[in-house]
């Protein structure tokens, strides 16, 4: 799934070593991580990493990160997927979001269903006991 990886890059390479920078990065998507020093900032996904990346040196991140890393992902139905993972885990400072979960796919409510059962079970005992 993961087809490639550059961590730790500086930001200034997207001036200095901006031809390369597209070589590898064009029309890729993938997951992308801001650091601020060695200190997580941001996660997120992008069907253009490299347009992405650029554009968060314009906008309101500006100036808060100064390292990056991206994972190029082959299979793009599966980056909000990845990315939803990675952001409840990590918890980034600067996500406003956690990404979304299926209600389907909620296994708290499966499990308190299964306690519920297993409380009504304890009481038919108790009362058969007494």
């Amino acid at each position: 799934m993961i087809k490639g990886v550059l961590e730790g890059i500086p930001a200034e390479s997207f001036v200095v070593i901006a031809e390369e920078m597209q070589k590898l990065m064009h029309k890729k998507s993938g997951i992308y991580v801001l650091y601020h020093n060695n200190s997580l900032y941001y996660v997120g996904l992008a069907k253009n990493l490299r347009g992405r990346l650029k554009s968060h040196m314009r906008d309101h991140h500006t100036g808060k990160w100064n390292k990056f890393s991206v994972f190029l992902i082959e299979k793009v139905k599966y980056l909000k997927d990845i990315e939803t993972l990675i952001l409840r885990i990590s918890k980034p400072k600067a996500n406003r979001t956690k990404g979304r979960i299926p209600k389907h796919s909620a296994l708290k409510k499966i499990l308190q269903d299964a306690i519920s059962d297993k409380s009504k079970e304890i009481n038919q005992l108790k009362n058969a006991i007494r």
